[in-house]
């Protein structure tokens, strides 16, 4: 291979083995979208040669260090040792034949003399350098060992903890005295101050404690201003930070033990008057942008239901859920003939108590639902992995019957412990900075709160389904039929009276990449085969979409596209011929009478876009923007708070820099997660984290890159699944980590053989990762701190934007290792020494 090419192995190997199929410039096309076109030549003429027929005899003996022996394919002898017919083998099968790139591939295996002549003369080249060089070591477990290099560093946002100031900072460095008792000063300087604060310099020597009092001599400001401050200030210290070897940073508090009013006046009109020259401490404004921004990509693209208990009367209720766009699907599932959510009794108090008090490391468990339709009524069956652990002759049987069921779902639970208080998150602004901010930064009102009164635990669901989904439970958990009557007990009754949960929808303004305007307006679908129309009217409108109501339900479904004509409009316009108007429908409620659709435009311009265009644009102050108004103002946004501090998943950040696809940064909540964990572990120098498993064999070209292209903004989200065998033992990434995704294992019976192997000494990891593509940036959400920071460092704030706005996609990575292992019919002991093995990796 040219030497120019060799930085796009990894793509030129994973697209051998599509070089001969139909698709194949599509597959290339989504595999090189971020390589310059000029690479994208080469790369297709490598290809292209890799890919011709090859009738050179491969004779290995004398050139390598195995022992080669005849090998025979298609009428030709070849002697090849074992390595070499492996990988002979495994080209020939990419490639449909014997080619050149069989060829060479076979010749450039490790254990060829040449090649390893190649690469020891390579090692000593690396070896003289680095003895050119300082050696770069870290201390471990008391050995010295190479400090970490990898190409798969990344950095953790962790959600929700962003630092709120009640005060300006003003980043000001004059002379100090610190005493700490009688005779015991010490000179320094400070890093910041604030009215009720200061950041202090001082050499790493001076031993200092958390809670030790301090007096604070403002040497530096009484030179030039009559303070009167003989006594100096009280301050506590409560924070202490490394700033290298030689010195340290104090943070302390003042005490207010002493009445200086006079002083405070004096410090508050100085920090105002100086704010342009000294500049205002941003760093914890900075955080926030960028939590927040991560934070708004994620939440409204989740495909988790988080449900909110609340503990009254004694009774562990769901009283509150929060919806997006990806979990409303769940919403509906839960809901009886009536639209009755029956959240209460899937969710009741002694399975949900079950979960937490089991020896789980994280409170979670899967649960395994159907219903069953009887004259008119949807009744519900359900049952979590510690329930049947518990009837171990049911379990089959319920998993076996269960799954012959249209309605089989099965879902992850994930249990959080939750707190009111979490609710309210101001501005990372302080109220210092003027009286708007302090009326943004108002906590949430007394209605709310009482609503929120007694939270005690957020409840996830995430559904998790597949295309032989239901089969495999089926052909892995065979039953006695004569066990079925037993279910009921599985079963719940119809109730007399349902409790009202409260749906919020996630705030997030820019999630539509249109403004929509509420108006009625009469609409006609027409059927081209047949004088059946079917009326309805506009609820909403957009320059390319459409929500409709319709009088009678269709036979309409998700990807139909239909002709739409619109008489109402068409009286005001002569201009347009609103008739016939292919539109796709996007989404279906569940009676097929509510739409929302998209204009379809294969031919260019569509009528009805260049109507509302113009129709928006002379009428703009006279239409209604359609927003989602909540019974509850501000519910959402406290929802949404405490939802973002319980996350559970690994949320991963797909992002397009210079024109190249980049993964460089997941988010974190505060539960334990043991994927952040292993990956910590691993994570190179100078990164917090490391992506090895997730991304290594190209797979961010070859895996996920295929899937954001074809991916729109729109579009529910696409999953993966990836499975990981984890050997904690082992000191380096790719050692500890053998993954492989879904579309490795051919059939079921050899990712079952993956499983059963790794369980024999390893740990078995298997993870869904949600795809969904992203939008622009909610900018209004973060909009006040970001013209904060543009105020006294514009350029900081256009490089945060920078960083938002490159943000393409977003994955939910989510362990689904118990239920794959649940599905192909491992027992249940398994499961648990599994459980026990991880619950060991905590640290």
């Amino acid at each position: 291979m040219a030497a120019d090419l060799q930085e796009f192995n990894g793509i030129i190997e994973d697209l051998k083995a599509v070089i001969n199929q139909p698709d194949f410039d599509a597959q290339f096309k989504a595999a090189t979208d971020d390589v310059p076109k000029s690479k994208q030549f080469l790369i297709k003429m490598e290809l292209k040669r890799l890919a011709q027929p090859c009738n050179r005899l491969i004779d290995l003996r004398g050139s390598v260090d195995g022992e080669p022996t005849i090998f025979e394919h298609k009428g030709q002898i070849h002697y090849l040792d074992e390595l070499a017919k492996n990988i002979f083998l495994e080209q020939v099968e990419k490639f449909g034949r014997y080619t050149i790139g069989v060829y060479e591939t076979v010749l450039q295996a490790d254990n060829n003399f040449r090649i390893m002549h190649k690469i020891q003369q390579e090692k000593r080249q690396v070896e003289k350098d680095k003895s050119l060089a300082p050696t770069q070591v870290v201390k471990k477990t008391n050995k010295v060992v190479e400090k970490v290099i990898s190409d798969y560093g990344g950095e953790i946002v962790h959600f929700t903890q962003y630092g709120i100031r009640h005060e300006e900072r003003m980043n000001f460095s004059i002379n100090v005295e610190l005493q700490f008792g009688i005779g015991n000063v010490l000179k320094a300087s400070t890093s910041d101050l604030s009215i009720s604060g200061a950041k202090v310099k001082i050499p790493a020597a001076k031993e200092v404690a958390l809670g030790q009092k301090v007096a604070l001599y403002l040497t530096g400001l009484e030179e030039e201003f009559s303070l009167g401050l003989k006594d100096g200030i009280q301050y506590e210290i409560v924070g202490i930070e490394s700033a290298g070897a030689n010195y340290n940073y104090i943070r302390m508090k003042r005490s207010f033990a002493e009445d200086v009013t006079s002083f405070d006046e004096f410090l508050s009109t100085f920090i105002n008057g100086n704010k342009r020259k000294y500049k205002v401490n941003l760093e914890n404004t900075l955080d926030a942008i960028i939590i927040k921004g991560f934070e708004q990509y994620y939440l409204p693209r989740s495909t988790f239901l988080p449900v909110f208990m609340r503990e009254i009367q004694g009774r562990l209720l769901p009283t509150m859920a929060l919806a997006t766009e990806n979990n409303r699907e769940t919403l509906g599932y839960f809901s009886d003939e009536n639209k009755n959510l029956v959240l209460q009794q899937i969710l009741n108090k002694p399975r949900l108590e079950a979960i937490i008090d089991s020896d789980n490391l994280v409170n979670e468990s899967l649960l395994f639902c159907f219903t069953h339709a009887k004259q008119g009524k949807l009744y519900f069956y359900s049952a979590t992995s510690e329930e049947l652990n518990q009837q171990p002759d049911l379990k089959s049987a319920f998993l076996g019957f269960g799954a012959k069921k249209a309605s089989w779902k099965v879902f992850k639970l994930q249990i959080s412990i939750a707190n009111e208080k979490d609710a309210y998150l101001p501005l990372s602004i302080p109220d210092s900075a003027g009286e708007e901010i302090k009326q943004l930064n108002q906590p949430p009102s007394d209605k709310i709160m009482a609503m929120l009164k007694d939270l005690k635990y957020v409840v996830s669901m995430t559904p998790i389904k597949g295309d032989d989904f239901a089969e495999q439970y089926q052909v892995n958990h065979k039953f006695n039929q004569a066990l079925v009557p037993k279910l009921t007990q599985f079963g719940h009754p119809k109730l007399k009276r349902y409790i009202s949960v409260a749906v919020e929808s996630i705030e997030y303004v820019n999630l539509r990449s249109e403004a929509r305007y509420l108006y009625k307006s009469g609409i006609t679908i027409e059927d081209p085969e047949s004088e059946e129309n079917i009326k309805g009217e506009t609820r909403d409108f957009s320059e390319h979409g459409l929500q409709i109501v319709l009088e009678e339900a269709g036979e309409h479904k998700k990807g139909d596209i239909i002709l739409l004509a619109m008489p109402d409009f068409q009286k005001v316009t002569k201009a347009f011929k609103l008739q016939k108007l292919p539109y796709e429908v996007m989404t279906i409620s569940r009676n097929k009478l509510i739409m929302n659709l998209r204009t379809y435009e294969p031919n260019g311009e569509h009528p009805a876009a260049t109507f509302f265009r113009r129709l928006i644009s002379q009428n703009i102050s006279k239409l209604t923007p359609a927003k989602m108004q909540s019974k509850f103002p501000g519910l959402s946004k406290c929802l949404r708070n405490i939802s973002a501090k319980s996350i559970h998943n690994l949320p991963v950040y797909f992002a397009k820099e210079n024109s190249k696809l980049k993964v460089n940064t997941v988010g974190k909540g505060t539960e334990t997660n043991l994927l952040h964990q292993m990956l910590q572990k691993y994570k190179p120098d100078d990164h917090a984290t490391t992506f090895y498993p997730l991304l290594k064999g190209n797979a961010l070209i070859s895996v996920f890159a295929p899937v954001l292209t074809k991916l729109k903004r729109t579009d529910r989200p696409e999953y993966i699944d990836l499975y990981v065998r984890f050997r904690p033992r082992e000191e380096t990434e790719d050692r500890a980590f053998i993954a492989q995704y879904n579309d490795q294992f051919m059939t079921n019976e050899k990712l079952a053989s993956f499983v059963s192997s790794t369980l024999q000494s390893d740990l078995f990891f298997a993870y869904r990762i949600f795809i969904s593509r992203t939008g622009r940036p909610d900018m209004d959400y973060i909009a006040k701190e970001l013209a904060y920071v543009g105020n006294y460092a514009i350029h900081r704030a256009q490089e945060l934007e920078e960083r938002l706005w490159s943000i393409i996609g977003v994955g939910d990575v989510i362990d689904i290792s118990d239920e794959v292992m649940t599905r192909l019919g491992f027992k249940t002991e398994q499961l648990r020494q599994q459980m026990m093995k991880k619950n060991r990796l905590v640290d």
